[in-house]
Parts: C-alpha cells; structure tokens; sequence
C-alpha cells in the first residue's frame, strides 16, 4: 500500500463548485456580503479540519476477487484500487457545527464531497501522471454493476481496516471516504 498526500491546492474544491453541490448558486450569493462572509468562514474551516490522505495501489486481476471489478474494466489486467479521506476530525467538525447552524453544518458537508473530488481528481489526473501510469476514468462501488459492498473488499486489500470503518452495508467511516478502481493500459 502507497500512500499520497497532498498539498492543499490538490483539495480545494472551486467556490462556485461547492456552493452549487449545496444547492445555491454563487451569482446570487457573491454579492451578498452576509452571505459571503459565511461562505469564507466555512472555506477556511474546511480546509483547517481536514488531513486529506489517498491510500493506493496496483494490483493484478487474478488478486482481486470476484465482483470488485466493474464488467467494463474486465479486458484489464491491472488494475489501481484507492481509498480517499479527509479523516476523522472532518466528521467531529461537521458534528460540533451541526449544533449550532444547520446551514453551516450542510455548507461544510458539500465544500467536503466536492474538496474529496478535487483530491481524487488530482490524485489520478496529475500524481499519477508523474510516476507514470496511465489509467480509464476511476469507477466507484455503489455505481452501475459494482455493489457499494465493494468498499469492503478495497480497503481490505489495501491493508487499512484500522484507518478506515466499512459496515456491512458498504458505508464508510470517516464519513467523506470514497473508493475507487481504474484499469490501468498498459
């Protein structure tokens, strides 16, 4: 298992980005300064909470079980399995501000799915790029023929049980955690 960890531009999610994932659009906010003031507020909080980490690695079909891989990854060989987080002081964060604004609360969730997309875009798109490995687009359990299940079996593989939670319903602790799996073309 490979560990990445980044800088925090390979996390920041675009304003604009995260403000729509929470349902507003920024045109109708960037000239509100009360509301603007929160949206900074949250921004910099968010990026004070996290410790974003990418636990990685390759793998060769015949190593991975049945099932984990999507039907139209099955012409590959090898195959790049990683696990995300922003980590567990994210969650506690979201928790405490959920105590006091809701709005905050729901602001801070989305900033954090969209901060988790640009680690895993950048991840794929630009660290990779430097080793080099070249790969399809990532696909995630839960998505299409991939049972969200799956999440179990990826973070086995990668040895990290202690550091990331999956029920038996395939959901993942901390909360802002994705898996995903590439082909890797060789």
């Amino acid at each position: 298992m490979k560990i990445f960890i980044p800088e925090k531009y390979q996390y920041m999610p675009s304003k604009k980005i995260f403000l729509a994932r929470a349902g507003a659009r920024y045109k109708n906010i960037v000239n509100d300064e009360k509301l603007m003031e929160i949206v900074n507020k949250i921004y910099l909080l968010g990026i004070s909470s996290v410790s974003p980490v990418v636990y990685w690695d390759k793998f060769n079909k015949t190593s991975i079980p049945e099932g984990a891989i999507p039907e139209k990854f099955l012409e590959y060989n090898n195959f790049l399995i990683c696990v995300s987080t922003l980590g567990t002081q994210f969650d506690a964060t979201i928790e405490e501000i959920s105590e006091t604004s809701t709005t905050e609360a729901m602001l801070l969730d989305a900033w954090g799915s969209e901060a988790l997309e640009a680690l895993n875009d950048n991840f794929q798109h630009r660290y990779l790029q430097s080793i080099p490995i070249k790969t399809t687009m990532r696909f995630s359990p839960g998505y299409g023929d991939l049972n969200i299940i799956v999440n179990k079996t990826y973070v086995e593989l990668l040895g990290i049980s202690e550091k990331i939670k999956v029920n038996d319903f395939g959901l993942m602790v901390p909360r802002k955690t994705t898996t995903f799996i590439a082909g890797i073309i060789d």
